[in-house]
């Protein structure tokens, strides 16, 4: 796995150079690369578990339009790299009154991973593949007031030396990833309502269900309609809209997107509605309703509709003075629709779906330990389809959703007909270091149905058992600034028996290191 690759680590210390030092980056190894810049690849999923914050503010968000550089307004702030082209009046820097009230902020994000990976469940496998990868992002967003807003975000991702063949997340040149405008909308009341309308991320909840897929090297977009407002102590958004890049699949290939401009799929609708309550202490509530159509039969996506309802909360409470937090979340849904493929079309004209998904978690945080050492309990379950001859199917299908954080980060398994109990353990040496530990046991929720990787791709054949194996992860990551994070990790997958039947391979590993700055 390691023979030969001391090639690939000197690049990565370049790229690492590249990035402190901020010189820039030459030829074809352009910015492009998955990312972890908060806290953990699993800070999504228990986020109580996750470091305090720092004394420094923490303005940059998971997505770039949503940051939030406010603190300057405080004279004793700290200074952070890149502050000064953040909200910057227009009216000041041009000397024109006519300008007054608008302001203009710019900034981005440069990456650089490095991977070495074996045997994983991946499309083009299995088989060991080392490669690196770069991202660039920037930014110009323009406001006047809290009336209009126009945004536009470029993206540059790509990934060399790879064996194996790329996958839609890994490769897009040159491309713009968001651009849309805000117009506040009239109302009664003081409470300001937005309408979105282009390109655009989208990321809700947990991300179990959507998300921008940060992880890959290239996030997840979608152009649309959107209204959205933001409270104390609720949020409120509805939307419609279409997939944009191969990282949301599409009939598209990495070839016919790799230096094209990226159109939207105009055959693949959706849309839905979230709403989160945050008014009871320490609580989280969240509903949501979501929706897809798919019009032509492409690739792993279910051809017919999907409508999912379900709520998710997540809670935490102080005991022992506290000394001790407990920690709970529990997110299902129930999905319902139709299947127009011609494997249920023998059963009723238009198969009936009946699916469904449950996660439950529990924790506890040792505040006043040495470390603050945080152990969590998780099950996740989605359903698989029980008979394929009954005109009805029951596997649940995953979206958008961010699997990589919840079943395993070497990124083996979709969260369809999969039931997996893991418990991760995580510590903190110092402030701004993070450990994370996790184990995962996975096996078919229904022994009818088959395996489906990160991709929602079928592995396998049904009737061969419900072992798949269990996987176990370590990952570091170091805060060095608000800006600037280093992280590494290594996982295993000792593969179980259905593998074993169906898709022989050796066991899977997987190590990466990787570097992020914003500005």
């Amino acid at each position: 796995m390691w023979s030969g690759h001391w090639r690939d680590w000197t690049r990565w210390v370049i790229g690492t150079a590249v990035l402190v030092t901020g010189q820039p980056v030459l030829g074809d190894d352009a910015p492009a690369e998955p990312d972890p810049i908060e806290q953990s690849q699993y800070s999504v999923a228990s986020p109580a578990a996750a470091p305090k914050p720092a004394p420094a503010p923490k303005p940059f968000s998971p997505q770039m339009f949503d940051n939030n550089f406010s603190y300057k307004q405080d004279p004793d702030h700290d200074y952070i790299l890149g502050e000064e082209l953040k909200d910057m009046p227009l009216g000041m820097l041009t000397g024109r009154p006519i300008f007054d009230g608008i302001t203009v902020s710019t900034g981005g994000e440069l990456r650089f991973r490095y991977i070495d990976e074996v045997n994983r469940l991946r499309p083009g496998g299995p088989g060991d593949s080392s490669y690196d990868q770069w991202r660039w992002r920037h930014y110009i967003d323009v406001r006047a007031s809290d009336w209009i807003r126009a945004y536009i975000e470029m993206i540059d991702g790509s990934t060399n030396h790879a064996d194996l063949p790329l996958q839609g997340i890994d490769k897009n040149r040159w491309d713009l990833q968001n651009y849309f405008a805000d117009i506040r909308l009239p109302s009664v009341t003081d409470d300001p309502f937005y309408f979105r309308v282009g390109r655009q991320e989208l990321l809700y909840g947990s991300q179990r269900l959507v998300s921008t897929l940060d992880w890959s090297n290239i996030r997840r977009n979608f152009e649309g309609l959107k209204v959205f407002t933001r409270q104390d102590t609720w949020d409120f958004d509805a939307f419609i809209v279409n997939p944009v890049n191969t990282a949301t699949p599409s009939q598209r290939t990495v070839a016919q997107l790799d230096n094209s401009f990226d159109t939207r799929n105009s055959e693949y609708l959706f849309g839905g509605a979230y709403i989160s309550y945050r008014g009871f202490e320490s609580n989280t509530l969240d509903f949501f309703f979501f929706g897809s159509s798919l019009d032509v039969l492409t690739g792993a996506l279910p051809f017919g509709e999907r409508y999912t309802i379900g709520m998710r909360w997540l809670g935490s409470r102080p005991i022992c003075d506290g000394s001790h937090v407990l920690h709970a979340e529990v997110e299902g849904g129930y999905q319902f629709g139709n299947d127009r493929s011609a494997l249920y079309d023998a059963g009723s004209p238009r198969g009936d779906v009946q699916a469904g998904y449950v996660t439950l978690g529990v924790g506890h945080t040792w505040k006043s330990m040495k470390w603050q050492p945080s152990l969590w309990w998780f099950w996740d379950w989605a359903s698989g389809d029980d008979d394929p001859t009954d005109g009805q199917n029951n596997t649940f299908f995953q979206y958008f959703g961010f699997v990589h954080a919840y079943l395993g980060l070497i990124d083996n398994i979709a969260r369809q007909n999969i039931s997996d109990v893991n418990v991760r353990w995580q510590l903190k040496p110092a402030e701004p270091i993070l450990l994370t530990f996790a184990h995962h046991w996975f096996r078919l929720a229904n022994d009818n149905d088959v395996l489906y990787n990160v991709t929602g791709t079928a592995v396998g054949t049904p009737g061969n058992g419900t072992d798949v194996g269990h996987e176990f992860d370590i990952m570091a990551t170091y805060t060095v600034t608000p800006n600037w994070s280093l992280e590494a990790g290594y996982f295993w997958f000792w593969y179980g028996d259905y593998i074993d039947a169906t898709a022989p391979r050796d066991d899977a590993q997987q190590v990466y290191i990787m570097t992020t700055l914003r500005y």
